[in-house]
């Protein structure tokens, strides 16, 4: 329905709101596990049905995992057509995920730093994905005298969006943290990286 009443050449933020409704509509269809492009993968995620805080007020869509026909996503394909925004940065994706979650859990804030259950959905802390928030995302493109273990962390973003403007890259042999994570977690991307010469 949403679909047929926009107009993609009008729609400032179409790439991300299509993406948006791709990542739900095939959830809700097959199930599984959905993580954005720009996640470095630590180990496997031991939850099935999933939602990960991206802050103490928001949880985030772009990692996130359900069983196929679960309520949540289908209660979130539902809002998306009703409450369509697509003129605002994140309606359609973290604020909608946000909206739902709290019809479900009746909450407004993620507190602490431990995992919790609401019905049969696990909200996992933030530290299990953003160690290192969208605002101190330079960070990773920086040499630490002492690199961080990353215990707890399933994956870890590297918020690509908000580098758009800085376009830091990985520069084999520049000893940063990103450099060492795609050394040990992405070794066939790695060695590829190396051997064209070309910083991503």
């Amino acid at each position: 329905q949403f679909y047929l009443q926009v107009d993609p050449a009008k729609e400032i933020y179409w790439a991300h709101v299509s993406s948006d409704a791709c990542r739900l509509a095939l959830l809700w269809k097959h199930g599984g596990i959905y993580m954005d492009t720009d996640f470095i993968s630590l180990r496997p995620i031991p939850h099935h049905n999933f939602l990960a805080a991206e802050s103490k007020e928001y949880s985030s869509n772009a990692v996130l995992g359900f069983s196929s026909h679960h309520e949540f996503t289908w209660k979130c394909m539902e809002d998306f057509v009703k409450n369509y925004r697509g003129d605002i940065w994140g309606y359609q994706g973290p604020f909608l995920f946000t909206r739902i979650r709290n019809q479900f859990c009746n909450m407004a804030f993620f507190n602490g730093k431990e995992d919790f259950m609401c019905g049969n959905i696990t909200i996992l802390s933030p530290e299990h994905f953003y160690p290192i928030g969208p605002g101190s995302f330079n960070r990773y493109y920086e040499v630490w005298d002492k690199e961080p273990t990353f215990d707890i962390c399933y994956a870890l973003h590297l918020w690509n969006y908000a580098n758009r403007g800085d376009h830091r890259t990985i520069v084999p042999g520049s000893n940063t943290l990103v450099e060492h994570l795609y050394q040990k977690n992405c070794p066939s991307v790695y060695t590829e990286l190396v051997r064209k010469k070309t910083p991503v």
